[in-house]
């Protein structure tokens, strides 16, 4: 991708476009193209938070570019902490865990997420599941051979907070057990599970008449 040039066209209405993004990368080539509210965010940041902060939102930035035509930096997103980006014309969703970002772009409200399956490997998983499923969801996750109880339940968290996200809620709003989605259809959004590749669980959120995602592979300009 070219800066500058509009290599990317943009979904439609039918589509919901999903970017996967490894964020094991040198983060200190991107901090050039995050606007002066991001940077102010970074400096708040060390380690790996502050790596995976710098990638994700600065290849979220060359994406747009090639979707609008412009430089990464030029890019008109606002992403205020604990929101979702905005950007005039395009619904986002942005969501990374330990190595892997996902970003969503689509013309109506989209939600997104993705976790790493070792991340639902915990002594605690009977009182997490409590605090976040509903009862009929509990009931379900109970009648699973426990080996795959960490999966059924990460599998409903990726779902419920793609719901979330694409509703522009947090779980401060809405708290998680009263949330089912065993079903494929919440509210006025379609729920989508996503092949992300092995070591990860991802869920979308799309409202119609999107209907179709496609998950591509963000590769970095070298310049």
């Amino acid at each position: 991708m070219a800066s500058g040039v509009p290599t990317l066209a943009r979904p439609t209405a039918r589509d919901v476009h999903v970017w996967r993004i490894e964020l094991l990368r040198d983060a200190d080539r991107y901090v050039a193209w995050l606007s002066p509210t991001e940077h102010r965010r970074l400096e708040r940041l060390d380690g790996t938070p502050r790596e995976r902060f710098a990638v994700s939102h600065g290849a979220m930035r060359q994406i747009l570019g090639a979707y609008l035509g412009c430089r990464p930096v030029d890019v008109p997103v606002e992403a205020p902490y604990g929101q979702r980006p905005r950007l005039a014309g395009l619904q986002l969703s942005l969501a990374h865990c330990d190595r892997l970002a996902l970003l969503a772009v689509a013309v109506t409200p989209v939600g997104v997420d993705v976790e790493a399956t070792a991340d639902a490997a915990t002594d605690d998983l009977l009182a997490l599941a409590e605090a976040t499923l509903t009862p009929a969801e509990m009931r379900r996750l109970l009648a699973t051979p426990p080996d795959e109880r960490a999966r059924v339940w990460l599998r409903s968290w990726v779902r419920k907070e793609a719901v979330v996200k694409a509703a522009g809620e947090g779980f401060r709003d809405r708290s998680p057990v009263d949330l089912d989605v065993s079903a494929y259809r919440v509210g006025g959004l379609i729920l989508t599970d996503l092949d992300v590749g092995v070591g990860h669980m991802a869920a979308a959120a799309i409202t119609p008449p999107a209907v179709r995602i496609a998950v591509r592979d963000w590769i970095a300009e070298s310049s």
